[in-house]
């Protein structure tokens, strides 16, 4: 199955409505018998590589197709873990990842401008961290994935039935230009989310949400206003940021994050971590922190920037660089289309869209 069939299948399958009440029961004792066969948690991995230089495996780009009717199965069952997560307030605002009715990366982005501004406008002391964990979706720990689930209460039924699923979870390596062959060479998905399942984003998130629940519990933060709220970090996925109004409060927050990471076995990515210190408005050059661990931070000088979430950022928002990158990869795109086989039209559609 690749991934253009997959997508005609859930055409019929969305389609033939007749049959929705069948699989609504075949559904239901599935879940009630706990277990699937395993051809159903069995995926295709298609090894899409990056550049020309074939022979490195890090060049690589995994896509994994799953079954059809297991990615059914798991859009229904996050819809109603959702809906019980958004009825007991579960997930933190915090988080922008997987939040329904969300604008993306922009809430966090417009959030941290603001606090940018307001800092350098009103000079005041800002310290911050950009955190970043080292292969976050593949070093999940199952047992902790497990664990979350009955944290945050989930049904007991559909908590023993993924924790099965969780067992039989693996995928066949298919590279370009080669036929897949019988599934002899199955590879046991031991640690790290299934890519491709449609509960897997939000199980992520959850699996996230007790360290910001630690970090605003902390009472550290940055505060846009005498008495308002303090603002102790920024989630998007696994792309963390923490705000702290001195060096020392920043310290705190890092020493929660590293504690409730070494907890849970996930293991920070220290060479893409960076921290910036604000004194009056301006950035402070200083040596790096070291943390209660044998790791360190590296600082960011005044001229150096940051990319989070896909936008390179100092203090605030590098708004000169952005308007060159974005530029760039525009006139690139158009010139790739331009340069195709595309007719007219196509090449009309294509650039407006």
């Amino acid at each position: 199955m690749n991934c253009s069939d997959n997508n005609n299948n859930h055409y019929w399958l969305k389609g033939f409505m007749v049959c929705h009440a069948v699989l609504a029961r075949q559904f239901q004792e599935t879940l009630n018998q706990k277990s699937l066969p395993s051809l159903f948690t069995t995926g295709i991995t298609h090894l899409v590589p990056k550049d020309r230089d074939s022979t490195d495996p890090s060049k690589y780009r995994p896509i994994t197709c799953l079954p059809t009717i297991y990615k059914t199965l798991t859009s229904i069952l996050s819809a109603r873990i959702i809906r019980h997560l958004n009825s007991n307030q579960v997930m933190s605002r915090a988080q922008n990842g997987c939040r329904g009715g969300g604008r993306g990366t922009k809430e966090p982005l417009l959030i941290d401008a603001v606090i940018g501004k307001v800092v350098k406008r009103n000079r005041r002391n800002l310290s911050a961290a950009w955190i970043d964990y080292k292969k976050a979706f593949d070093s999940v720990p199952h047992t902790w994935l497990k664990r979350v689930l009955k944290l945050y209460k989930v049904d007991c039924t559909v908590r023993d039935f993924l924790g099965q699923c969780i067992g039989q979870w693996s995928t066949i390596l298919c590279h370009p230009g080669e036929r897949m062959t019988a599934a002899e060479n199955h590879i046991r998905i031991r640690r790290g989310i299934f890519q491709g399942d449609c509960l897997s984003p939000t199980w992520f998130c959850l699996s996230l949400n007790p360290l910001s629940t630690l970090l605003e519990g902390s009472g550290r933060g940055s505060q846009l206003r005498r008495g308002g709220t303090k603002v102790t970090h920024l989630f998007y996925m696994d792309d963390l940021k923490l705000f702290a109004s001195s060096r020392s409060h920043l310290m705190e927050l890092l020493n929660i994050t590293c504690d409730f990471s070494n907890s849970i076995r996930m293991e920070l990515g220290m060479d893409k971590c960076a921290i910036l210190h604000v004194e009056r408005g301006r950035v402070a050059n200083s040596e790096g922190i070291d943390l209660s661990m044998p790791i360190s931070i590296r600082t960011l000088s005044e001229a150096a920037t940051y990319r989070y979430l896909g936008i390179s950022q100092n203090i605030g928002v590098d708004e000169s660089g952005m308007k060159r990158s974005v530029c760039d990869v525009f006139y690139a795109r158009l010139t790739k289309v331009l340069n195709s086989l595309l007719s007219g039209v196509n090449k009309t559609n294509a650039y407006n869209g």
